[in-house]
């Protein structure tokens, strides 16, 4: 694997001999590339001037920076000239800048004034800077938040930059010697790694995320499936309204249009219904309602009819898995809870991966309709729709 792993704190110049930095010393990432290269990763180490290193060695390749603009030149660099595989994107970068003056700002002057402007956010152009798709992982830091407040602040961090995963931490709690991350994945699940061997954790967490096979969309036809199926189209409307309002469908964020969750239904064959990726579980479109033709397991393609901008949702692969073991399984509903006492699957896999959609089959024993996806959510299977949904729901 090629690992690209950021450092330290970079700094704004306000004149020749002053700045705006952080605290950042970047001990934390030094010690997830030093377990990285012990696993056999190639690792590049872009860090700040005075960040701590890791040791040195030949899978090690080292490039430092100081200012907030070094920073973003060295990072398209590496991504644009190397191929890598994950980017642990942990440096403290700027969030402001300033203009900076000529010369030395006299120190006579009674008080100073500066105006900060809004810098853009580098960790956003990570994917699209890329030569190849990588799994991206961002940090973000907080001080003296609740558990839900650093879970919520990391989850719209990572929905904002489009992170695989994000590493949350409370600056209040490390300084009182309390070593834990709360990792957040898109789906929202939350998974707390503590001290010891933290970073290793981290790692292992991370590859078992990112060695994972994605398949790929082939849009057929730029039609609604609610033409063809009005019918099921205001079912699954009228299902997805009741789910959401129960709390298994929850959006994304508060005031959000998009939606957790998915249905599905077959409808002949390996055909079937499904929920759109990221729909209005609230206020469900006939547009919402994407029709899975094929599912390619050699190719790892999805072939869909759909209106131009609408993608099956991630559980489309599981559904297809499902619906390939059990003939007489004709239903499967997803909802962004737990329930108790209930199979559940031994790691979160990355949704819409070859992984996500086999691992979880064998929990489905006789007399089994109900699992957990390991911090994530239930799948519930059945024969009808409507019965499957209040199953779930009960």
């Amino acid at each position: 694997m090629r690992t690209l792993i950021t450092s330290g704190g970079t700094i704004v110049k306000i004149d020749d001999v002053r700045h705006i930095g952080n605290f950042s010393t970047g001990s934390f990432p030094a010690k997830i590339a030093e377990v990285a290269i012990a696993k056999g990763h190639t690792v590049f180490y872009l860090h700040a001037k005075n960040s701590k290193m890791p040791k040195a060695h030949r899978n090690l390749t080292s490039v430092a920076f100081e200012t907030y603009d070094e920073y973003a030149r060295a990072l398209k660099n590496i991504l644009t000239k190397h191929a890598i595989d994950v980017a642990f994107l942990g440096a403290a970068v700027s969030d402001y800048g300033v203009t900076r003056r000529a010369g030395k700002i006299a120190s006579a002057q009674p008080s100073l004034t500066l105006r900060l402007y809004r810098l853009p956010k580098i960790i956003a152009s990570v994917k699209r800077w890329s030569k190849t798709p990588l799994f991206q992982v961002g940090f973000k830091l907080a001080s003296h938040a609740t558990d839900a407040e650093l879970v919520e602040q990391a989850y719209l961090s990572g929905l904002d930059n489009r992170s695989d995963l994000t590493i949350a931490n409370d600056r209040a709690r490390i300084a009182s010697g309390h070593r834990e991350v709360i990792l957040i994945t898109p789906e929202r699940g939350a998974i707390r790694f503590t001290e010891p061997n933290l970073a290793k954790k981290i790692i292992s967490f991370v590859e078992a995320r990112a060695r994972t096979r994605h398949f790929k969309t082939v849009q057929l036809k730029h039609t609604a499936a609610a033409t063809t199926y009005k019918k099921e189209a205001s079912l699954f409307r009228a299902l997805c309204t009741r789910m959401r309002a129960r709390g298994f469908m929850p959006d994304f964020f508060s005031g959000a249009s998009s939606g957790h969750g998915s249905i599905a239904l077959r409808v002949s064959g390996d055909s079937f219904l499904i929920t759109a990726r990221g729909s209005n579980k609230k206020n469900l479109r006939p547009s919402d309602v994407v029709l899975v033709r094929n599912v390619d397991w050699r190719k790892r393609t999805i072939s869909i009819e759909a209106v131009r901008s609408a993608r099956a949702s991630f559980n489309a692969v599981l559904v297809a898995a499902i619906f390939k073991k059990f003939p007489h399984i004709n239903a499967v509903v997803h909802g962004h809870v737990l329930a108790k006492h209930t199979p559940t699957t031994a790691f979160p896999y990355t949704p819409g991966t070859l992984e996500y959609a086999t691992k979880p089959l064998h929990l489905f024993t006789k007399g089994v309709r109900m699992i957990n996806l390991k911090d994530h959510g239930l799948v519930v299977i059945g024969r009808d729709l409507e019965e499957t949904v209040r199953y779930a729901l009960r």
